[in-house]
C-alpha cells in the first residue's frame, strides 16, 4: 500500500515537472535575398547629368576633375553595370570619372544600409528596454520572496531568454 502511494506520488511529481519543462528557443532564421531582389529594393539613382552628357564632355577634352565636379555639383548618381563601364570607357570617359561614379554610388548604398541597420538596432534596443521595464514591474516573485524582484525575475538577459527577442 505504501509503495503504491509512492508510485502515485512519483507519477504526479513527474507530470508536474513535465508540465514545467520549457522547449528551447530556436535560433532565428535568417532569410537571404537574391541580387535581383536587392536591386529591386534599392532606390534608383537620380542622374541630373545624363551619361550621354558625360560622354560629350569627355569627348570635348574636358579634364576628369572638371567632369567629376559637374557630376558632384548636379548631385547625379549612377548605378553602372560592368557592360556600361566598358562601353563608357570605350567612348572616351576617363577612368577617374568612372571610378568616381562607382565609388559614389557604392558609398551611398553603404550609407543607406548603415542608417537602416542603425535604425533597426535602435528599435531593438528600445524594445528590449521596454521588455525589461515590463519585467521589473511584474508582481510575480519566487514563492518564498513575493513581490517584484527584478534581479531574480528578469536576468540574465542572454540570447534565448524570454526578454531577448531582437535577433
Amino acid at each position: 500500500m505504501l509503495s503504491c502511494l509512492r508510485i502515485r506520488l512519483f507519477g504526479v511529481l513527474a507530470l508536474i515537472l513535465a508540465g514545467c519543462a520549457d522547449t528551447p528557443v530556436a535560433p532565428p532564421k535568417i532569410e537571404r535575398i537574391s541580387a535581383e531582389q536587392l536591386e529591386a529594393r534599392l532606390p534608383q539613382p537620380a542622374a541630373a547629368l545624363p551619361l550621354e552628357q558625360v560622354v560629350v564632355l569627355a569627348r570635348q577634352g574636358i579634364a576628369a576633375a572638371d567632369i567629376i565636379a559637374r557630376i558632384t555639383g548636379s548631385a547625379s548618381r549612377y548605378r553602372l553595370s560592368a557592360g556600361q563601364i566598358v562601353e563608357l570607357s570605350n567612348q572616351g570617359v576617363p577612368l577617374a570619372v568612372l571610378e568616381h561614379m562607382v565609388a559614389d554610388e557604392r558609398r551611398q548604398i553603404f550609407d543607406e544600409l548603415a542608417a537602416d541597420a542603425s535604425n533597426r538596432e535602435k528599435a531593438c534596443r528600445e524594445r528590449s528596454d521596454q521588455e525589461v521595464r515590463m519585467c521589473r514591474q511584474q508582481l510575480m516573485g519566487p514563492m518564498l520572496m513575493p513581490g517584484p524582484h527584478p534581479l531574480i525575475n528578469c536576468f540574465p538577459l542572454s540570447p534565448g531568454s524570454p526578454f531577448w527577442r531582437c535577433l
